[in-house]
């Protein structure tokens, strides 16, 4: 595959990272129950955004011949995509602060952007 196709998968996964995070807060913030297919579509949502994410972070990697001992950039991203993974458990148990929580979405994403595009460390 090609380092232009691994892109647009990274970034078709971040698109859907973040439509599911925000609509689980959303719906966790205006009190509406969250059960059956809108659940259901949320949650998988952020898991295959997740998936897409880490597969395409990987096949960017191998195209930029990052092979073996990797830069701290790439463990920087490897913790924010952590950091997303747990999230949704966080949106689970205290969405309802709203704005507390949706702040350090943006925040992170923008260090996740730092990081692909600068690559300082």
């Amino acid at each position: 595959m090609s380092y232009e196709f691994y892109k647009i998968l990274h970034l078709a996964g971040l698109i859907m990272l973040f439509s599911g995070l925000t609509s689980l807060l959303t719906l966790k913030i205006t009190d509406v129950a969250i059960e059956g297919t809108a659940k259901k579509f949320a949650y998988m949502t952020h898991g295959i955004g997740l998936f897409f994410i880490l597969l395409s972070g990987f096949g960017l990697l191998a195209r930029l011949n990052i092979i073996g001992s990797w830069p701290n950039w790439v463990f920087g991203k490897l913790i924010i995509w952590l950091y997303f993974g747990v999230f949704v458990v966080l949106i689970k148990k205290r969405g309802q602060m709203g704005w507390t929580l949706y702040t350090p979405i943006i925040g992170v994403f923008i260090i996740a952007a730092y990081l692909a595009v600068l690559k300082p460390f």
